[in-house]
């Protein structure tokens, strides 16, 4: 699918859906307001040859960037070409780490001006709330990413740059490695004040990382990336600006063979424009994912022809380099640590815009808002192709029970997506069987030990029970301890296709295999989510009338309350756990609450929220109960929005909703459910 264009005509036809898909992806579609700068000059320091000074300036309102200036020291002729350098994941050393002070030494050495800044969650920005994965995943139902956030700072620094007099604003670079990388190639294709890149450790093909790469930061996974675009065409956007790419042999992140693709592609198609030469891809032998000499040296070169016309672009030796120690009080800006104790997270500022969108949602009884809903179900639940693979069933095992049979089951979801299932058919009552299908985010094996199945047959129910993609034996594992539900997780929403709709998906072909069993029947089927499921029974409910009732148990109010971080007691910690609970069991934890990763939805809340998922059950019946958010912040609201949405589509006030979010979810409450009208 992703060629190269077959023109340079072609390219530009291309190269505008390109922009727009990348800037809809990264979350930049509309740019943030440029709020002033407010920047300082904290602390000065002679170092010889150059300058260092200590800067703060504000990308966003309250969100301050913590930065080092590297300046010549020798007389100023004329303006001075300058280069930002976005880190990589440097978490705890962040700006200070010793290969990005060598970067930058060098380069002020060789007469240009140098600003590397703290990324967010890295270096004097490393607080509560602002690791990549709490933070991406708090951004992405706002239609935002970490990324973007990322990049915006970038473009401030680049603003900030050019606020001093010795700059010269047409001969700006940026190069970083790893995430620093990342970085660079979103910028550079973004702003076309960028006149010079070079990006490090971050060059591959997108298609070859789906099969070979494992679980990387939230920062890398952009919503519908994998469908819009491949790297080559990213890198295309620089055009004709220079763009250099570095990459190791031995990089273990993101494979060389996958590196090898996306720069050879971009030399070729700089060359299919007319622009030979500024594009490079180097293949450094024998060197892993790092900004090491090798990779400093190429960039020196790079950015002296291309930023100052000076050499032909080789490398320039890097000579003896003596760095601070990473800790040295020099490099850091809030020496007492009094403004960076009064910033809010990325996920608090997350929380405040969603809670801000959750408050402008058109009324629930609007048509506007219940056709949007339909319409973003509809799109998360849609089968992958147009026609149906056939369920191709299989009964492995059929086991006597005392209250019936126990039938292991097996259909497929689509081509490839094995459904494991039990089915427990009742032994009083004739068939076709009343249906009930329960899912647990825990997997069928929780449903069979929940203590319900038995008195549900004994009432002539037969209950189903399946292993929704991701879920019980479908789980596999990315490494000897860790579940793969992060890595399904985040390339679901890199395939643009989110975990919660594709298990929607799952559960309404779970629905056709009930249809095909003669021994089962449709007639008031109702479905049962625990956990997390219940997100995915009511994606499947509104999308398929089949599904006459559906019981919610365990889940939110909102999905607001997903916004959470880890509480730690110390840096230390936070340096520790930055990526445990995230990486190891695709979900986030504080301590109260825990949230999914697979139940976050891109870019939810700039149309629904859950209670408005909710409402359009309606007439169908609704059990809505023991809601595991309640002990957070702003409980109590949030229950009222949910109640006020429900009564909002049933003004006649049936009993069509029970919401108990209080109560908890038992075999009892279950069966009066069911037996209501």
């Amino acid at each position: 699918r992703w060629q190269l264009p077959k023109d340079a005509s072609s390219w530009w036809q291309r190269r505008s859906q390109l922009d727009l898909a990348l800037r809809k992806a990264i979350g930049l579609e509309r740019l943030p307001e440029r709020n002033p700068l407010n920047a300082g000059i904290l602390h000065s320091y002679e170092m010889g040859d150059y300058v260092l000074e200590n800067v703060i300036f504000y990308s966003r309102p309250n969100l301050p960037v913590t930065a080092n200036l590297y300046r010549p020291k020798a007389p100023l002729e004329g303006k001075r070409p300058a280069v930002v350098c976005p880190l990589g994941h440097y978490l705890d050393a962040g700006k200070g780490i010793a290969e990005y002070q060598v970067l930058c030494i060098k380069l002020a050495k060789l007469g240009f001006v140098v600003l590397a800044y703290d990324a967010i969650g890295h270096g004097e920005r490393l607080i509560q709330g602002n690791t990549h994965h709490e933070a991406g995943f708090a951004l992405l139902p706002l239609g935002q990413t970490i990324a973007g956030w990322m990049v915006w700072d970038t473009m401030r620094a680049i603003d900030y740059l050019l606020t001093l007099p010795e700059v010269d604003p047409e001969h700006i670079g940026i190069t970083g490695n790893s995430g620093g990388g990342l970085n660079t190639l979103f910028t550079s294709a973004l702003d076309e004040r960028v006149r010079a890149a070079a990006i490090a450790g971050y060059v591959f093909h997108f298609n070859n990382w789906i099969k070979y790469a494992g679980s990387h930061c939230t920062c890398c996974y952009l919503p519908g990336l994998y469908r819009s675009m491949e790297w080559f065409e990213v890198a295309g956007l620089i055009a004709p600006r220079a763009v250099l790419m570095l990459q190791g042999e031995r990089d273990a992140m993101f494979p060389i063979s996958g590196a090898r693709k996306a720069g050879r592609n971009t030399e070729a198609l700089y060359s299919l424009l007319g622009y030979k030469g500024l594009a490079r891809f180097d293949e450094i032998k024998g060197q892993p994912h790092a900004y090491s000499q090798p990779y400093r040296e190429r960039m020196y070169g790079w950015m002296l022809h291309h930023l100052m016309g000076k050499g032909t672009g080789e490398p320039i030796a890097e000579g003896d380099i003596r760095p601070l120690a990473e800790n040295d009080p020099k490099l850091i800006c809030d020496k007492e640590g009094t403004i960076m104790a009064k910033v809010l997270s990325v996920v608090e500022l997350a929380r405040n815009q969603a809670q801000e969108l959750v408050s402008s949602l058109p009324s629930a009884g609007s048509e506007e808002i219940r056709q949007a809903t339909r319409h973003l179900v509809r799109e998360l639940t849609a089968p992958p192709d147009r026609e149906p693979h056939d369920l191709s069933p299989l009964s492995f095992e059929k086991i006597k029970i005392p209250a019936g049979l126990l039938e292991k089951v097996f259909f497929l979801s689509e081509d490839g997506q094995p459904v494991p299932c039990l089915l427990w058919l009742p032994q009083n009552q004739p068939a076709p069987y009343r249906t009930l299908i329960m899912v647990n985010d825990l997997g069928k094996s929780a449903v069979a030990e929940s203590g319900m199945v038995e008195s549900l047959m004994e009432r002539g129910f037969a209950v189903l029970s399946v292993d929704l993609r991701g879920r019980g034996e479908t789980l596999g594992k990315s490494h000897t301890r860790e579940d793969n539900n992060f890595h399904f997780a985040v390339h679901s929403v890199m395939w643009g296709r989110p975990a919660a709709g594709r298990r929607a998906f799952d559960l309404k072909r779970t629905v056709d295999f009930v249809q095909r069993r003669e021994d089962l029947s449709l007639e008031g089927l109702a479905i049962v989510g625990f956990g997390d499921e219940a997100l995915t029974a009511l994606l499947a409910a509104v999308d398929d009338p089949r599904i006459k009732r559906v019981a919610c148990a365990g889940y939110q109010n909102s999905f607001v309350s997903q916004m959470i971080s880890a509480q730690v007691s110390s840096r230390a910690e936070l340096v520790r756990v930055w990526n445990s609970s995230a990486m190891k069991w695709g979900r986030l934890d504080n301590g109260r609450f825990k949230a999914d990763l697979g139940s976050v939805i891109p870019s939810i809340l700039l149309t629904a929220d859950i209670p408005d998922i909710a409402s359009l059950v309606f007439p169908r019946k609704l059990l809505y109960c023991q809601d595991r958010d309640n002990s957070l912040p702003d409980s109590e609201l949030r229950q009222a929005r949910f109640r006020s949405v429900l009564k909002a589509v049933d003004p006649n006030g049936s009993d069509w909703a029970w919401y108990y979010p209080d109560r908890r979810f038992d075999t009892e409450l279950l069966l009066n459910w069911l037996a209501s009208r």
